[in-house]
């Protein structure tokens, strides 16, 4: 009975940080996004020496708290991930807690539990808060959505930033040949010339460095203009690739009703289910609803073509 016990009060915490479309799961990930976002603003406005100097017990006690919530969540994550293959709790635990959200949670929480044991500069320990910001990874479907366009199309990025680091390399190289002597100054290496080159590529342009002979005029022409293609590769990549994520989340969504509507409705139960999934893949209310009655109509069609009766109203179809 008490093993029984047990394993309820796991499925229940596995719920409750991993269904959060409904009820109090709901609640404590909103509660845990405002944690979030008070400790990255508390960073913020504790770096501002008279704020930070008049505050510091208020902003001592709320780190405190903040460390035994984040701490008490890492560990209820960990021990409830159990659920996720039940046979096998040991193993699932240790697989749970080498996945990227789980050691984002870590690393939220490490940096002061290592200033208790070691002398840490308060100041890089302070820097470090700011990666809790990254625990909005695991509560913002946009941000997961974002992540994994940028796993999907990691290879495809790789080679356009590959290209426009050969760019980089090979203007760096020019310029310093046509410029060198006009300005030994700014252009008297190549890997000085580099900052000019890496400002102009990216199209951003200080204009704290600029070519001053003809020919490197004109070449800081040629360079500009090639520039602006490089540069918009990879932010061409991302946005193609988050439309290719998110209409496979729609087919994945569709494919989910269309499951649950064998017998031609959707019950309370399936509700919930696709709500959850909704929230999972980072679709609006308005995705879902549209998805759904196309989904209702494909049904009708089907069910029409085989004379059968409709569920909603009894009548034959056709």
């Amino acid at each position: 009975m008490a093993e029984l016990a047990k394993y309820s009060r796991r499925l229940k915490t596995y719920q409750l940080f991993n269904d959060t479309a409904h009820g109090t799961a709901y609640i404590v990930n909103v509660l845990l996004i405002i944690l979030i976002v008070l400790n990255v603003l508390a960073v913020f406005i504790a770096s501002i020496p008279s704020v930070g100097q008049q505050y510091a017990t208020a902003f001592y006690w709320f780190e405190d708290v903040s460390i035994a919530l984040f701490t008490v969540e890492y560990i209820a994550r960990v021990w409830s991930s159990a659920e996720t293959d039940p046979a096998h709790p040991i193993k699932s635990r240790w697989r749970y807690m080498f996945t990227p959200l789980a050691i984002i949670d870590f690393i939220a929480v490490a940096p002061f539990y290592l200033g208790l044991f070691f002398q840490v500069d308060i100041r890089y320990l302070r820097a470090a808060r700011l990666f809790r910001v990254l625990k909005l990874m695991r509560h913002s479907p946009s941000l997961n959505t974002l992540f994994q366009v940028l796993k999907n199309e990691g290879p495809t990025i790789f080679s356009a930033l590959s290209i426009l680091v050969l760019m980089i390399i090979f203007s760096s190289a020019a310029m310093y040949l046509v410029e060198r002597k006009a300005q030994p100054d700014v252009f008297g290496s190549i890997p000085q010339a580099m900052w000019w080159a890496s400002i102009t590529l990216t199209t951003v342009g200080y204009g704290d460095v600029v070519p001053i002979t003809i020919a490197g005029k004109i070449l800081g022409v040629m360079i500009t203009i090639l520039g602006v293609g490089v540069a918009a590769l990879p932010a061409g990549i991302i946005a193609s690739g988050f439309n290719s994520e998110m209409r496979h989340r729609r087919d994945d969504y569709q494919a989910k009703v269309m499951s649950l509507m064998i017998d031609g409705k959707l019950t309370h139960d399936d509700l919930h289910v696709l709500e959850a999934l909704r929230v999972k893949l980072n679709l609006s209310i308005r995705e879902s609803k549209t998805i759904k009655r196309m989904a209702h109509y494909q049904h009708g069609q089907t069910h029409q073509n085989g004379q059968t009766h409709c569920k909603h109203c009894g009548e034959a179809w056709g």
